[in-house]
């Protein structure tokens, strides 16, 4: 993982205030954790990565902080071949592939690709907020070509 910014807590605790969350030592780890993954982690991979600087860290802490960031917007929900809730802290606009054969989970750019355009409205009055593409896909390590 990547050093974290000096400034980068200061960062995470003003994007936590900004969407009314308090800024505590466990949302300011995970949020700043995930913004600098790319693996997409799971809850459990996140616990992982963070369970040797914060040993009082607990999994359902990171349940419940995790919930709290999709809910107010600050990261992604992101699918995976196992069904398991992984996450994305990559602001960004962008899609996803998931290999369909491991289940690693790629950032796809959606400039590189031709994409539909956002519609504002669906069926039955659903008023759209957000797109995303998810590409199913065979990785390179899996064989694809």
């Amino acid at each position: 993982m990547n050093q974290p910014n000096l400034n980068q807590g200061n960062d995470i605790a003003l994007k936590l205030r900004t969407v009314g969350l308090r800024a505590t030592g466990a949302r300011v780890a995970i949020l700043e954790s995930l913004a600098t993954d790319r693996r997409h982690p799971t809850a459990e991979m996140v616990h992982e990565t963070l369970r040797q600087r914060f040993p009082s860290l607990s999994m359902s802490t990171v349940y419940a902080t995790i919930d709290s960031l999709l809910e107010h917007g600050l990261i992604r929900q992101v699918s995976g071949r196992s069904g398991r809730l992984r996450v994305d802290g990559t602001p960004l606009d962008h899609d996803h592939a998931v290999c369909r054969s491991c289940g690693d989970v790629f950032d796809i750019d959606p400039r590189v690709i031709d994409r539909p355009a956002q519609p504002l409205e669906l069926a039955n009055g659903l008023r759209v907020v957000n797109m995303s593409i998810e590409y199913e896909v065979v990785c390179r390590d899996c064989g694809g070509k």
